[in-house]
């Protein structure tokens, strides 16, 4: 009797898991799961402002540079960008330096390195747009290459930020000496100037900025003011 009842149980046991497998796979598919958000829409100001710019068409240099400081809604003086789309050759770093005739529009914050720096950017306080270092202080900065790095403040021969004379390239930084580094996707984005900046100042800046780029092969240009929409230019 002993081994009847185990039998049966085991059968009643096996008839249930079979009824809960069936019972899963008839279940209908949730409907609840959440539909992916369609693209953000463009607002009225950028709308306004884009309808100005003829699709598909190539500007000059100057055209572009005209049409940005149209199409700037900003309430404050905004700035004109460039963003170029670079092509360079096999094992070749977009990384240089150059000075815009006019500057930049912004005098940025140049820091000379020296070892009672090093416990600050170990802790991520870093106040600076540029590093400058003597090749001396380059083992000791290796400590921090990691954090610096990434933000691009590493101090490089190739940019200039490396030099014996460091109290100098702070004089031409304050002149107009800009460096410029590409992103992962090869593109380089570069302020040339302020909106009520006169066209011809823009330019200039802009025709320095391209000729330093140029051994970099540049598949496009594009032109904009800090709020407004992008204009493509020919070169």
């Amino acid at each position: 009797m002993g081994t009847q009842r185990v039998r049966e149980y085991k059968e009643q046991e096996k008839i249930k898991k079979q009824e809960v497998k069936k019972e899963k796979e008839e279940a209908p598919t949730p409907t609840h799961i959440k539909p992916s958000r369609p693209p953000k829409a463009r607002g009225k100001k950028w709308q306004k402002v884009g309808s100005m710019i003829e699709k598909g068409r190539l500007y000059s240099v100057s055209e572009a540079i005209e049409l940005a400081k149209k199409t700037s809604y900003s309430k404050f003086d905004g700035k004109i960008e460039v963003h170029i789309k670079l092509n360079p050759k096999k094992g070749q770093v977009i990384r240089g330096s150059l000075v815009l005739p006019h500057g930049a529009g912004k005098e940025p914050k140049v820091v000379i390195f020296n070892p009672d720096l090093l416990p600050r950017i170990q802790k991520g306080k870093i106040d600076f747009d540029i590093l400058l270092a003597r090749p001396k202080d380059m083992p000791i900065l290796a400590k921090v290459a990691k954090i610096l790095g990434p933000k691009g403040l590493m101090p490089n021969p190739k940019s200039g930020t490396v030099s014996e004379h460091p109290e100098e390239v702070v004089e031409k930084i304050k002149s107009g000496l800009i460096e410029f580094k590409g992103d992962p996707q090869n593109n380089i984005h570069q302020i040339i100037g302020s909106v009520s900046w006169e066209t011809k100042r823009l330019d200039e800046n802009f025709q320095a900025l391209y000729n330093a780029v140029r051994p970099y092969n540049p598949e496009s240009v594009t032109i904009c003011a800090t709020m407004g929409p992008g204009i493509r230019v020919k070169v």
